[in-house]
This record gives structure tokens, sequence and C-alpha cells, in this order.
């Protein structure tokens, strides 16, 4: 089956069958008012910052200490925010599948690092269900963070996990294709 064909399942994966491999994209944009909020929100921390750097400058003694401390909590905030706004971006997960087996990358434009899984040692991939009445669950699935995976699969004595954030029907689909695509090659 050469196809090249890009083929698309709901609006975030894309995906190609070539002669010898099967390549995914799950790109991570968001709508653009989810975006638009999400960076506003980050440019208010930026905010608070400086007010925060400007109190810093001028406290002295104990005060300083609260400052410091206060500042690397707010760093820490400020890089997983950033770090989402990117993956909101420019963001995708890119999954090769080939006959040695199955290359998954978390990927800023295209900087990551890729797993790679022995096609032998996998075990069938599953959609993870989610309880809607578990908290958790749900703040996993927000916009504003970058987890929220929708796939699992077994490799040796661990579990794996991919597609950030897929609708179930989605998920479904993708798990179909990935377990194809693994019998294929």
């Amino acid at each position: 089956m050469k196809s090249d064909k890009v083929q698309s399942i709901g609006s975030r994966i894309s995906y190609a069958w070539h002669e010898n491999s099967l390549t995914v994209i799950i790109a991570q944009h968001i709508p653009q008012r989810q975006r638009m909020m999400l960076e506003a929100w980050f440019l208010g921390w930026l905010l608070v910052g400086i007010g925060a750097s400007i109190g810093f400058a001028e406290a002295s003694g104990s005060d300083r200490s609260f400052y410091l401390i206060f500042m690397a909590f707010w760093a820490f905030f400020a890089f997983r925010v950033l770090k989402v706004i990117l993956w909101r971006r420019v963001g995708r997960e890119m999954i090769r599948i080939t006959k040695e087996g199955m290359t998954v990358k978390n990927a800023f434009w295209d900087w990551g690092k890729a797993r790679f899984f022995i096609k032998g040692n996998i075990q069938k991939m599953e959609v993870i269900r989610r309880d809607p009445s578990k908290f958790i669950q749900n703040l996993d699935q927000s916009f504003w963070i970058m987890g929220g995976d929708s796939l699992e699969f077994g490799y040796l004595r661990g579990r794996f996990v991919l597609g950030k954030q897929l609708p179930e029907k989605d998920a479904l689909q993708l798990a179909k294709l990935i377990d194809q695509g693994l019998r294929k090659f």
C-alpha cells in the first residue's frame, strides 16, 4: 500500500502510509480564544514577577528572604506556563512505525527526544478511560496543561502513553490505526 497521501482523524491528527512506514502527527493547537487567555495569563504573571523584583530590590532582612523564595516559585511557574504556550503554538507528537518498531517523539518544531520501542515488545494500544467524577483526570484535560494522554500500551514491564488530550472518538481511531501499522510492517 503505497499512498503517501496525508489523511486525517479529527482536527488534530494527520497520518500517511508510506512504502515501508506509517507516520502520524498529532498537532497540539488549541482554539485561538484559549491560546489568547493562556498568553494573557502569562503576561499577568510576568507583571507579578516585575512587581516582586521591585519589592526584592527595595527590601531588606527577612523580607528579602521572602521575596527570594517567592521569586523561585514564580520562576518555576513562569517556565511551566511558557513551555505550555510553546507546546500549544508549535508542539506536536510524532509517531513513526516501521518494521523494526515504533518511534514516539514530543517535539517543539522538530526538536525533542524520540523514544524507540521494539515492535515485538509492544502490546496492544488501549484508550485510557476517564472517570468524569475524578477532579484530577478532568484537570489533566485542561488546555493550560501539557499532559492528558489518551492512549497507553504495554512495553516490556512498563506502560507508556501518547495522544495528548484527544477526544475519545479520535483516540479510538488512532489506536486502531497504530495497531494496524504494527501488524502491517
